[in-house]
Order: C-alpha cells, then sequence, then structure tokens
C-alpha cells in the first residue's frame, strides 16, 4: 500500500487531530515513517491492524545511503581540473575544494567528501549531483521561482510545505536572528525588491538562493519566497534541490534553538 492508497481510505476530515494540518500529510508521514496508522482516531482498531500489514513505509536513511553510493560512482574518476571553473570551485591537493554556505567542503576522486564541518547528508548528496552535473552556464542573473524550474511543479506542495512554511514561521519569531544567521552564512543583501529584507545566499557556487521576507501587516500574515537562478535546474535535479533547501531550514531551528550559546561563536568564524 502506497499514501495513495492510505488516503483514500481516511475520512479527508483534516481535523488535524492527528498532529497535521491535512489528511494527505498524514498519509505521506505514515508511509515515510513519520506517524503511526494508529494516529488517526477515525479508523478504528481492526482497520489499523489490517493496514498495518499492508503499508509499505520508506526507508529514508536507507535510500540516501543508496543514493550517495551511486553518485560517488558516478563522480568517480571524473576530470575535476576540467570541471572546477564550471562549478565555481578550485582544486586544492589534487581534490576539488567547493564552498557550502562559505564552508569549504573537499571531494576526491572517489566521490569522498572532507570537510572541517559536520558531513551531513544534506550537503553530501546535493554536493555530489551538484559535480555530476558537470557545470553549467554562467548565472543569468534572472531570478525565477521554485515552480519554474525543470520538474518544480511535481515538487510544489513539498517545497512549500517542508520549506517555505517552516522558514515563514522561524522569520516571523525570530527576525533579527535569522537574518543574523544568513549575514554569517554569507548572506548579501540585494536591493530592488519590495520585501522588508532581502539576502542571496550560496548553498553552493552556482545555485544561489534569494531569500525574500514581508513582516505582517496589519490582517496579512508575514510572506516568505525562495528564488532561484534560472540556470539552477542546469546544476541540480529538483530532488537534491529540495534536500537542500529542506536541510537548510533544520539546520536553522537547530541553531536558533541554541542561538544564545553559539552566535557569538559562530560571528567569530
Amino acid at each position: 500500500m502506497k499514501y495513495l492508497d492510505l488516503y483514500k481510505l481516511l475520512n479527508k476530515s483534516n481535523c488535524r487531530a492527528c498532529g497535521l494540518p491535512t489528511c494527505m500529510a498524514f498519509a505521506h508521514a505514515v508511509i515515510n515513517s513519520g506517524k503511526k496508522i494508529g494516529d488517526c482516531p477515525h479508523l478504528n482498531k481492526h482497520v489499523v491492524e489490517g493496514l498495518n500489514a499492508k503499508i509499505v513505509r520508506r526507508d529514508q536513511g536507507r535510500e540516501y545511503e543508496l543514493a550517495i553510493r551511486n553518485l560517488k560512482k558516478a563522480v568517480s574518476g571524473m576530470n575535476f581540473s576540467i570541471m572546477a571553473d564550471a562549478l565555481g570551485a578550485r582544486i586544492v591537493g589534487g581534490r576539488l575544494c567547493i564552498k557550502c554556505l562559505g564552508r569549504d567542503f573537499y571531494i576526491d576522486t572517489n566521490g569522498n567528501v572532507e570537510s572541517d564541518c559536520h558531513i551531513i547528508t544534506w550537503v553530501t548528496l546535493p554536493l555530489l549531483s551538484y559535480i555530476k552535473s558537470g557545470g553549467g552556464p554562467g548565472l543569468s542573473g534572472r531570478w525565477v521561482s521554485f515552480e519554474e524550474l525543470k520538474n518544480g511543479p511535481s515538487m510544489l506542495n513539498f517545497f512549500n510545505r517542508r520549506c517555505i512554511e517552516p522558514l515563514r514561521q522561524i522569520a516571523e519569531s525570530h527576525t533579527d536572528i535569522f537574518f543574523d544567521l544568513l549575514d554569517i552564512f554569507g548572506g548579501q543583501e540585494i536591493e530592488g525588491f519590495t520585501s522588508d529584507y532581502s539576502r542571496i545566499i550560496y548553498p553552493l557556487p552556482r545555485v544561489p538562493f534569494l531569500v525574500l521576507y514581508s513582516r505582517p501587516e496589519g490582517e496579512f500574515q508575514s510572506r516568505i519566497n525562495i528564488l532561484f537562478d534560472s540556470t539552477a535546474d542546469a546544476f541540480l535535479e529538483i530532488d537534491p534541490l529540495c534536500i537542500l533547501s529542506r536541510g537548510i531550514v533544520e539546520m536553522f531551528k537547530k541553531l536558533i534553538d541554541k542561538h544564545e550559546e553559539l552566535l557569538p561563536g559562530l560571528r567569530a568564524m
């Protein structure tokens, strides 16, 4: 049973008793092991027992592990010297050196990633995917929405739910801290937009994010958006771009939770 099969069996009332905003989100969470089918109060015990035997749950950690293994094979033996300029990278000691949010990451010809920073999946997978692309055209300077990127519409709901909305909540509740963190990670203020705040950050050299935030006003809630250079999909496919975006959101959530003890040290880096 996949998530759409499960969704058909739910009452679709979006009652939120499971802790999620919609029944569709709940079905996704069950398949991705984020919720148990019994968390829906509208399904009786016998139905729950029957569904548990049919549901095919994704092991996301295993999927990422296999994806990274395949990406390592794909970049193994690539001529980094030829690719470096097109990726906005440089060669250091025979390894490709790429900046991710201002921090150096080193990749050898076997696809192994090293850095002074903690190596985590949300960096490793997009980073190897970025290298696999072999580079692309220079930045166009034309900003587009996520939906305008290749295959963006198919992942738009996920992107809005898992990236845009949590980022909006962070920016609204901790505005000054949030933009301090963006600046610490290389954020550059840019003019010409009607938003209250605008920053460009570089998760990867050729994949900049333009973060636009407007404070709440009257009856209107705050608004945030992330725009991408129109060439972004030449460097990253939509799935690794979503992983990168979601990873940045999770990183900011953790940093803000500990901002009082972390910010002074981060500013000194």
